[in-house]
């Protein structure tokens, strides 16, 4: 017999922690199943969400799942998954925190808790208890009989949430790389943390940014960039199908529009057209005008010359 680890062994083993309280505390028997088991599926993805980086300030884990999300990952209905997250809300084991317009709702999933009941009900063992030690049953149930369970039996053994890391969708792994596998500067992480939904919904790969960012760094600024990006997601309609292709002709605009700001503009000479009759009128002023300052000139003349003539004639006299 081999005592080497095997892979298919070691995935037949895996399972969810489905807390006991929900079977002997009051406050959770009445849960229907369908609660329960979405309670171990969302506390068995809680690693998935730290891989993320899912947790606030207070270092409280939360997760951001859409109701359309959440039932394809509970593998029911929307109208259910609204049904089931009511059920925990109730039971205070969910709350669920709004982040504003075109935001997930955060999710946090909150432990259960136990009375001194529950705690009495660990110390006294089970009735049908049998001698073969714990160990013992869970192998000879799952690896060793493997291949003489009946077939429903077999179908029963669950995979773990992180979902054969195939069901964790590569997407989910992709939109959000840990933060020593991104170069991103900080300015662009905060805007893909403010478009997570969009990311999730339109399966935007953040890799896609990140070469992109690379491959056209240097003719914008990190902010500049975060602009055009944030542009890229915010205001295009429908479903972006290349992001690559999307962000291209964002900084290509961009850098038009910077361009047209550092261009002065000089004014244009602007050259007033006259009207024929209005500048037969001006010059007809201007003759009136004209001829008003000669007849003022002429007469101030006569006059000059009038008094002259007096002056003469009143020195004459005194002679």
């Amino acid at each position: 017999m081999s005592r080497k680890y095997n892979v298919q062994e070691e995935a037949a083993e895996r399972f969810y922690r489905l807390p006991k309280v929900f079977f002997t505390n009051e406050q959770y028997k009445k849960l229907s199943n369908d609660a329960k088991i979405a309670f171990a599926i969302l506390q068995d993805r809680l690693e998935l969400s730290i891989r993320n980086r899912w947790f606030d300030t207070d270092g409280n884990i939360y997760f951001l799942y859409g109701n359309q999300e959440l039932g394809d990952i509970l593998n029911c209905s929307k109208p259910t998954v609204i049904k089931i997250k009511k059920e925990l809300h109730k039971a205070e084991l969910l709350e669920e925190k709004r982040m504003g317009l075109s935001q997930s709702n955060r999710l946090y999933l909150l432990r259960p808790v136990a009375d001194f009941s529950d705690v009495d009900e660990l110390k006294q063992p089970s009735e049908d208890a049998e001698t073969l030690a714990p160990q013992q049953k869970l192998k000879s149930f799952t690896s060793r009989s493997q291949n003489s369970l009946p077939q429903e039996v077999k179908k029963f053994n669950t995979n773990d949430t992180e979902l054969s890391d195939t069901d964790l969708s590569d997407t989910e792994k992709s939109i959000y790389p840990s933060q020593n596998e991104s170069d991103l500067p900080s300015v662009l992480v905060e805007v893909l943390e403010k478009n997570q939904k969009r990311l999730m919904d339109d399966e935007i790969k953040v890799i896609d940014i990140l070469n992109h960012y690379k491959a056209h760094h240097g003719i914008l600024t990190d902010y500049q960039y975060a602009d055009a990006l944030q542009y890229s997601l915010e205001r295009t309609p429908g479903r972006i199908i290349s992001i690559t292709a999307r962000l291209t002709k964002a900084v290509e605009d961009k850098r038009k529009w910077l361009n047209q700001q550092n261009t002065p503009v000089s004014e244009p000479v602007r050259k007033e057209i006259i009207p024929e009759w209005l500048r037969e009128q001006q010059q007809a002023e201007q003759q009136q005008q004209q001829a008003k300052h000669q007849e003022a000139s002429s007469t101030l003349n006569d006059f000059e010359a009038e008094k002259q003539q007096i002056l003469e004639r009143l020195q004459k006299r005194k002679s």
